[in-house]
């Protein structure tokens, strides 16, 4: 039996990422939250979900990168520097989502999109150096000296991803540390979600710019355009009763003993007082201490209940996230 690799590879490509997709989808829909949060609402560490795999994705690009102009210089293969070139502007592009979803998640859990902390610079850092990359080529007249020249370029450049890493962790950042992120998610539901996430970005973060650069694959343009809908119907449901309605945040809550509330205080200074004690929409509803966990949340009454609503910044991390999937599966169907 004969297989057409130019089929099987297209196809595979599609399953990963149709799966990355659903488990992304998933994980901003059902993910586990934190049971309380010193800023913020709960809710927005949904983002860990997006953010952070498109992160660590964006290192692992460049590695790619690094190795690739390391290769090229030492064997002067031209396929080297084809694949580094690839590496560099799939890093850039995952460097800017990086950025963009980390900024927004900040604007909530940090109380400001941007201020200058460590970690949130030496990312920006890191995807200027990068961003230099072509333009520093372009300027060069002679073809063998402008890939040598982009090779050396790329492996000085890379010092700023260990820079970039350990910046939250040698330097007080507001940033989570690994250990943080890992606390977080646990070994529950959370953990392998996440943990899940992470690989399956990974692989395709990798494929797609070896794929790009041998220019053998074509990817039909109705794929991108098709994950670019399915991201934006999933978006759409979860940013739909943001916008649809009055809310605040919860900033008290008097309970019973077993959770269930009595009234609540919002942000707006109005306080709400139930005929009859009602459910918590979180779970579990108190914390260790005996506090209520529907303190920090975003909410929305409605009659004799309380609605849980997203925080604006996850539908939008949601929303890059997809917007680079189709990107990136959109350069394959334009590239021979």
């Amino acid at each position: 039996m004969v297989f057409n690799r130019g089929k099987i590879i297209p196809i595979a490509i599609l399953m990963v990422v149709i799966v990355d997709l659903a488990v992304a989808a998933y994980a901003v829909l059902k993910g586990p939250i934190p049971v309380r949060v010193t800023l913020g609402t709960p809710m927005a560490y949904k983002n860990i979900y997006i953010h952070v795999p498109i992160a660590i994705s964006t290192y692992i690009v460049f590695i790619g990168a690094l190795v690739s102009s390391i290769l090229y210089l030492r064997r002067g293969n031209e396929s080297y520097i084809s694949l580094a070139d690839s590496y560099v502007k799939y890093g850039i592009m995952f460097g800017a989502a990086t950025l963009v979803t980390g900024s927004a998640w900040a604007s909530e859990s940090w109380g400001v999109a941007w201020n200058w902390d460590p970690k949130q610079t030496a990312v920006l850092l890191l995807f200027l150096s990068y961003l230099a990359y072509f333009p520093l080529k372009s300027s060069i007249a002679d073809p063998d000296r402008a890939n040598r020249v982009g090779a050396a370029y790329a492996i000085a450049a890379f010092v700023m991803v260990p820079i970039s890493f350990l910046a939250s962790r040698v330097l007080e950042s507001l940033h989570p540390t690994g250990e943080a992120i890992v606390e977080f998610a646990g070994g529950g539901r959370g953990g392998i979600l996440l943990g899940l996430r992470i690989l399956l970005l990974i692989s395709i973060a990798t494929t797609l710019p070896m794929l790009y650069a041998r220019g053998s694959v074509k990817v039909p343009k109705t794929i991108p355009l098709a994950i670019l809908v399915a991201g934006v119907l999933v978006a759409g449901y979860t940013y739909y009763p943001i916008v649809t309605g009055d809310s605040a945040r919860v900033v008290d809550a008097t309970t019973t003993s077993d959770g269930r509330i009595t009234s609540i205080t919002l942000s707006t200074g109005e306080t709400i007082d139930f005929d009859r004690p009602i459910n918590s929409p979180i779970n579990p509803p108190l914390t260790d201490d005996g506090q209520s966990t529907l303190i920090g949340h975003l909410v929305r009454v409605n009659g004799d209940g309380v609605e849980i609503l997203y925080h604006w910044s996850t539908p939008f991390a949601f929303i890059v996230y997809v917007i680079l999937l189709s990107i990136s599966l959109y350069l394959l169907g334009g590239r021979r």
